[in-house]
């Protein structure tokens, strides 16, 4: 037993992480669902008979396989709404099962536990492309170092045997790889760059390893069609022109982007600047030269770059992600080259700090649970004041939502209307948040029975396309909601 332990301990934890993932998927779902990007794409998937691909991001496909179906089986809303937020910890699930069991690279399974410890609010923004690329490309790594041949589970009697694959079957699969990384978010090249750096350092100088060179000749083609079909403008707008580089070096430690690292340093980026400084030190104990300047200067490259990238800010539940490929770069060396010096005694003691780890992460989770839940109680008060009145579309002004509603995001209108039609489609309620001198005289837009307002770049939706299944505006316009000491109150545009 206590070998069985001994050996299969990250295993044994792996799978407790992930269950306990779920639960949390689950039975938070709506405080992960309703909240910008992810309640667009669920709503857009009920109400359109196909899936929402956004920003070439093809891979998205994945995470909506199990919403589609539930929508399409006419699922209660609610049950869709879980099944989409599960999802997402399903597929990170099968990746870390088929790197683990399947191709047996238990460190590139274990790197991917590392995501626990660089989120805390990304948990809330579950279609958050840079969690998802913690499991996609340590399944890749894997798969490179898989070589030509795929190694799985021998006879019942314990022997493991060797399945060889053609050249073609182990390229095909490496595409695809490639593929779903690169194509479910281009910071895929931080992460997949590193990956191919450090297979051509194996022998701790620069070496000719064929799946390595393989993959960047995939990357480059992927990079070359991602421009030939467009580059999204959503994503064409981080990347920085030259003099914005050259005056962002100049000010590097005014941006705010590196405050923002500074600011979550001690909570989050603390753990992987040990790992990098023990690893650090391990390749100068072994006189690891090449291995030791790729990883400083990939981790202090990267830093400098995802410093000047997002220094335009973004959500605050968002900024986590900037910094997330830090745990990739710094794991991987660490598991890989690092952890396997420890002396027994120290393998221990180092897994029972991840362990403590672990825990301290799934309590950062909670308390952005716990923070982000007060939206969801505001958003229940104003729709059932707002159903005694018969009125169901609501429009509120910026400064007073963000007193009424906590940690107010772009998404209101869809998020209530996800949330209320949970209780059966003729309770929806949608109350869009509007620029404090907007124009109240806009007939066609707030007073038209036949609309309603959805998301500032895309407002006029036609009410007679919602699903019926799940969603049911009556013919009104709208009323404006209003705060002050005696209550909430509806007045007419």
């Amino acid at each position: 037993m206590k070998k069985y332990l001994a050996d299969n301990k990250y295993l044994l934890l792996g799978h407790l992480c992930f269950l306990v993932l779920l639960i949390l998927a689950a039975k938070y779902a709506n405080v992960r669902v309703l909240l910008t990007d992810s309640a667009y794409q669920v709503f857009y998937d009920i109400n359109h008979p196909g899936m929402l691909i956004n920003d070439s991001r093809y891979s998205m496909v994945l995470t909506q396989i199990l919403p589609w179906i539930a929508i399409h089986l006419h699922f209660p809303l609610k049950l869709v709404i879980i099944s989409y937020s599960v999802s997402f910890i399903l597929v990170g699930y099968a990746c870390w099962l088929i790197t683990a069991y399947l191709m047996r690279q238990r460190q590139a399974a274990t790197l991917m536990l590392f995501v626990l410890l660089a989120i805390g609010g990304t948990f809330l923004h579950c279609i958050s492309e840079s969690f998802q690329l913690m499991f996609y490309v340590p399944m890749l790594y894997a798969w490179m170092c898989q070589g030509e041949r795929l190694k799985v589970k021998g006879d019942t009697a314990g022997t493991s045997n060797t399945f060889h694959l053609s050249p073609f079957t182990f390229h095909l699969v490496l595409a695809l790889l490639v593929a779903l990384a690169f194509f479910i978010y281009p910071m895929a090249v931080f992460y997949i760059l590193f990956a191919v750096g450090f297979r051509l350092l194996k022998e701790g100088k620069p070496c000719l390893d064929k799946p390595a060179i393989a993959t960047a000749a995939l990357l480059l083609a992927f990079i070359i069609l991602y421009w030939l079909i467009g580059a999204s403008g959503h994503d064409s707008e981080f990347v920085p022109t030259l003099p914005v580089i050259i005056d962002s070096l100049l000010h590097f430690f005014s941006l705010g982007s590196f405050g923002t690292f500074l600011f979550m340093f001690p909570r989050l980026y603390l753990v992987p600047t040990v790992l990098l400084v023990l690893t650090l030190i391990g390749y100068v104990r072994g006189k690891q030269w090449w291995k030791f300047w790729y990883l400083l200067g990939y981790a202090v490259a990267f830093l400098v770059a995802a410093c000047i990238i997002y220094q335009t800010g973004d959500s605050p539940i968002s900024r986590e992600r900037y910094f997330i490929p830090l745990f990739f770069i710094v794991g991987l060396p660490f598991l890989v080259d690092e952890l396997p010096r420890f002396s027994q005694r120290q393998e221990w003691i180092g897994f029972a700090f991840f362990i403590a780890l672990i825990i301290f992460a799934f309590g950062r989770i909670m308390h952005y649970v716990h923070k982000y839940e007060p939206r969801l109680e505001a958003i229940t008060e104003v729709s059932q004041l707002a159903e005694k009145q018969g009125q169901h579309k609501l429009l509120v002004t910026r400064s007073t939502a963000e007193e009424v509603f906590p940690e107010d995001i772009w998404g209101l209108a869809l998020e209530s209307m996800l949330f209320t039609a949970q209780q059966g489609p003729e309770h929806t309620v949608t109350i869009y948040k509007e620029e404090d001198d907007f124009d109240r005289t806009d007939a066609d837009l707030y007073l038209n029975p036949e609309v309603y307002v959805s998301v500032n770049w895309w407002k006029r939706w036609e009410i007679k396309e919602l699903n019926p299944h799940y969603f049911h505006l009556p013919a009104q316009g709208y009323k404006e909601l209003l705060k002050d000491s005696t209550g909430y109150h509806l007045v007419d545009l």
